[in-house]
Formats: structure tokens, C-alpha cells, sequence
């Protein structure tokens, strides 16, 4: 059994990539302990198999706060005993290399997206360079890593020469559906921030009036898009539902006809993006709507699951949701595809590459 620590700077409750690690790490039989930050909203305790920690921090956000997460991540290994950590994304990454380097220990860099190529860092020239500095001082040399998309890892081998395993998004499988709505719905989950395609679902919504759209999740745009849902006088068609645990999250996603993950290519780390939340459709059993991005669609296009959108015009957009619902045959082949993803694309395919990555950093 070995001692393993965990640390992400996300919300550790709606956080899925590291809950299934943590929870696989626990089932293998090691000691695994996560440790978060405690965010406005987060319960007291968060109830796990595994056990979870989650550091207060006076500084929410911006510099100070990724400095003093890294600061104490790296007192806290340096006070600690363990025999392994993993870094979940570049903003722990800092923290978690000092820490093990000073204590002699393995570090696995778990990659969630191509952070320094994220929309939130490409219009800010001076952060996105400090954040860079960071990357070319911490990955290179980095012997055991991961991320989600081949595309991102091709892009990680170019510049730092590291090989990077991909363990993609697959959620656990789940038969917890919910009945269907009878009323044509549209979900999108995941994080309401720049460029994950928010204000065009509302465009297209608008211009499909027997529709409904569920926006599950919170972040920067949410007051945003709910003024632009105010002005085109949809209130009662587009519904905010906030941040939802993930047993509760897919019971709601199943009752839904579709699923949107509407990424613009803005930079690197989305047009390579394979997010959570497209495999969680799946996993829901719902039609998906991607954007026409090298990663999500091949993925659609190999199990036949839906629609690429080829065109950001929500008229047009809206013109291909109804002519896919309004085609039967089509309609009723993609139902039989999606059973057939269903049972391939789950965690419990994925894990045994996630477990021999962690085997080999575990082998001194």
C-alpha cells in the first residue's frame, strides 16, 4: 500500500477527473489523500471513500493565490510523509515539484487541458508568459504524465520532448437514467467561462421556439448570459441550474435530447480539447452537438453520435438540431450508436493505462 497525495486548485465536488483517480488509487488498495482549496459554496466535509483535505486560502484568485496554493502545497509534502503525488494541471504543478524534489519521491503530472494555451491566458500576454516560464521549468524531464487528448500530448512531445500517456475523460458507467423530457431539451454542463460557446447556444435557442435549455454549472460569464437571455425575452425557455454533483448531474443529463460542447478554437488547448462533458452525454445516452474541433469530432464521427457543426450561425445551427430530431431513421440509428459508445467509452475501459502509469511511477 502506498501513501499517494493528490492536489488540484478545481472545485474538488463537481471535479470528475480527480475523483476517479483518487477513488481508483483508493480500490487499488493504496492510502490516497486529495487535497483542494475550499471555494464559497463548498461543504464543510466532502464525503469520499478516499480522504480530502481542502486548504483555506485568503487570496481567491489571480497571482497571489495560484503563489501561497503552490506555497503551501510545497510545505505541506515538505512536512508529510508519502511515497508518491500527483500534480493535477500546471497551477499545482510548482508546489508539487519542489516538494518531491526535496523529498526524494516520484511526481505524476496529470495535464487537463494545454493551460498555457487556455482563451483565460491567450489576451494576457505578461501572465501567460509567467505561466510559461513556469511550464518550461517544471515538465521538462518529467518522467511519468498524462492528458486527455493525443493532440495535446503530440504538442507537449514537440516541445519538451516528454511522453505523455493519454488517459482520456471516460466517466464511470452509470444506469441511473431519468425519464426522458417530453419537452425538447438541450444541456450543456461544464463551466460557464470564455469561449465554451455559451452565448451561441442562447443565439440558437432563440431561433428554436419549441426548445429548452439547461445550463448546468457557474463561472465568470453567468451574469452575462443570463442579461442576454433577458434580453431576447427567453426567460422561461433557458433555465440555470448552478453546480450539481455528479450522481445528480448525469440523472439530469439523461432526461435531456441533447448534449452541446460548443468550444471556439481559441488557441491550442481547445481546438485539441476532449472535455468531460462530451463523454458524459454519452454516458447519459443523448445525442451530442460538437464543434467542428480534430478531437471531439472524430470521436462523433467514428460512433455516428450526433451532429459536427460545421457553421457558427445559430439559424443555421438551430436549422440542423431540427432536421436531425425530425429525421427518424436518423434519429433512431444514432440511439443504437450511442448504446454501443455507452458501453466502450467508460472509466472502467480506461483505467487499466491510468493504473500502470501509476504502477510504474510507484517502482523506485
Amino acid at each position: 500500500m502506498a501513501r499517494i497525495i493528490l492536489f488540484a486548485s478545481t472545485d474538488l465536488v463537481s471535479d470528475q477527473r480527480v475523483h476517479r483517480s483518487s477513488l481508483t488509487l483508493y480500490q487499488e488498495g493504496h492510502d490516497v489523500l486529495t487535497i483542494g482549496r475550499r471555494l464559497s459554496g463548498t461543504p464543510k466535509s466532502i464525503n469520499r471513500k478516499y480522504r480530502v483535505k481542502l486548504f483555506s486560502m485568503i487570496f481567491r484568485k489571480g497571482f497571489l493565490f495560484y503563489f501561497f496554493f503552490n506555497v503551501r502545497i510545497f510545505f505541506y509534502l515538505l512536512f508529510h510523509r508519502f511515497d508518491l503525488v500527483c500534480s493535477n494541471d500546471l497551477d499545482t504543478l510548482l508546489g508539487c515539484r519542489l516538494g518531491c524534489f526535496f523529498k526524494g519521491k516520484n511526481l505524476v503530472y496529470d495535464s487537463h487541458e494545454y493551460y498555457t494555451e487556455v482563451p483565460e491566458l491567450i489576451g494576457r500576454p505578461i501572465v501567460r508568459g509567467i505561466w510559461r516560464i513556469i511550464e518550461r521549468l517544471c515538465i521538462k524531464g518529467i518522467k511519468y504524465s498524462s492528458t486527455v487528448s493525443e493532440g495535446i500530448a503530440n504538442e507537449y512531445h514537440k516541445k519538451y520532448g516528454i511522453q505523455m500517456a493519454v488517459i482520456r475523460n471516460f466517466p464511470f458507467r452509470n444506469e441511473n437514467f431519468g425519464h426522458k423530457s417530453v419537452r425538447p431539451t438541450i444541456i450543456y454542463q461544464g463551466v460557464l467561462n470564455e469561449g465554451r460557446g455559451l452565448e451561441l447556444a442562447i443565439e440558437m435557442i432563440n431561433n428554436l421556439p419549441c426548445y429548452y435549455l439547461m445550463i448546468v454549472g457557474s463561472g465568470d460569464l453567468e451574469i452575462k448570459l443570463r442579461k442576454r437571455v433577458i434580453e431576447l425575452n427567453i426567460v422561461d425557455r433557458v433555465e440555470f441550474r448552478g453546480r450539481l454533483p455528479y450522481d445528480k448531474l448525469h440523472f439530469l443529463t439523461s432526461k435531456a435530447w441533447l448534449g452541446i460542447s460548443l468550444e471556439e478554437d481559441l488557441g491550442l488547448n481547445y481546438r485539441y480539447a476532449l472535455p468531460n462533458k462530451l463523454f458524459d452525454y454519452i454516458q447519459a445516452q443523448i445525442a451530442v452537438l460538437v464543434s467542428d474541433l480534430p478531437e471531439m469530432s472524430k470521436i462523433v464521427e467514428k460512433y455516428n453520435i450526433g451532429l459536427v457543426a460545421r457553421t457558427r450561425n445559430p439559424k443555421e445551427l438551430a436549422g440542423m438540431v431540427i432536421d436531425f430530431f425530425e429525421n427518424k431513421i436518423l434519429r433512431e440509428k444514432t440511439i443504437t450508436n450511442l448504446g454501443i459508445a455507452y458501453n466502450e467509452l467508460v472509466w472502467e475501459n480506461e483505467s487499466p493505462k491510468f493504473l500502470d502509469l501509476y504502477k510504474r511511477a510507484l517502482v523506485r
